[in-house]
């Protein structure tokens, strides 16, 4: 897991550095701490997918930490945010964002401990696998870079970030591994994750590499609503 850490103040940013350290450390992340002291200095070495968590200080000398996370949702919308603050002021700047969250100053390891436990669960989800059976041994891929699944002939294809992958597994056996949300079942060919559903439209969902996924005819009714839900549950979910 790469974190990385923006803030302009040497003393806080060494706390930071510290308690991250000292939290994975507890808890068997195996995690690589990068350090910046300015936002202009994290985008020079910034690329979408470099990192999981962002911690941001807010008040920077230059390009602020607002500014800095716009930039960085131009090309990633996947890694976490978390704002670092003398106030919790800027929660629509967050919203915009999709910030999972703040630490408000003065740091302290109770409040690191408290920021890392609640991007805890993005950490295990999306450090799942499944292992997918191709030839004569077996692929693990992660699922938070599957995008859908579907049956083409008699192979599931598995549409992932970087391409595509072919299998004899049954899609009744994709589905079974891949436990339920944020995988959704829409039609007998078709498992979609909502998280890169950009768009549901009244026969389909229009993922977010711009393929389309049909709505199945019976249950379509139950297949909005369960996406409508997702939807509900992820408020901070910008598309």
């Amino acid at each position: 897991m790469n974190i990385a850490v923006c803030e302009d103040t040497l003393s806080d940013r060494d706390a930071l550095c510290a308690y991250i350290q000292s939290y994975c450390g507890e808890h068997s992340y195996n995690a690589k701490i990068n350090a910046y002291g300015t936002g202009e200095a994290l985008l020079d070495a910034f690329s979408a997918g470099a990192f999981n968590l962002i911690f941001l200080d807010i008040f920077m000398p230059g390009m602020n930490g607002v500014e800095t996370a716009k930039e960085i949702r131009e090309t990633d919308r996947d890694c976490m945010l978390v704002f670092v603050t003398t106030s919790a002021d800027f929660a629509m700047d967050g919203f915009l964002v999709q910030a999972s969250g703040y630490v408000v100053k003065p740091i302290s390891r109770e409040k690191m401990a408290g920021a890392m436990h609640a991007c805890r669960f993005e950490f295990e989800k999306n450090s799942r696998t499944i292992e997918i059976p191709q030839g004569g041994g077996c692929v693990s891929v992660s699922i938070a870079d599957l995008l859908y699944t579907e049956v083409y002939g008699k192979e599931s294809v598995f549409h992932m970030k970087q391409g595509k992958i072919k299998s004899r597994l049954p899609l009744e056996t994709v589905e079974t591994r891949l436990g339920g949300s944020p995988f959704l079942r829409c039609h007998r060919s078709y498992i979609v994750n909502m998280n890169y559903v950009d768009d549901m439209r009244d026969e389909d969902f229009l993922m977010r590499n711009g393929d389309v996924v049909p709505i199945r005819v019976n249950g379509r009714k139950q297949v909005r609503m369960a996406m409508a839900g997702f939807i509900a549950r992820s408020p901070m979910e910008v598309k």
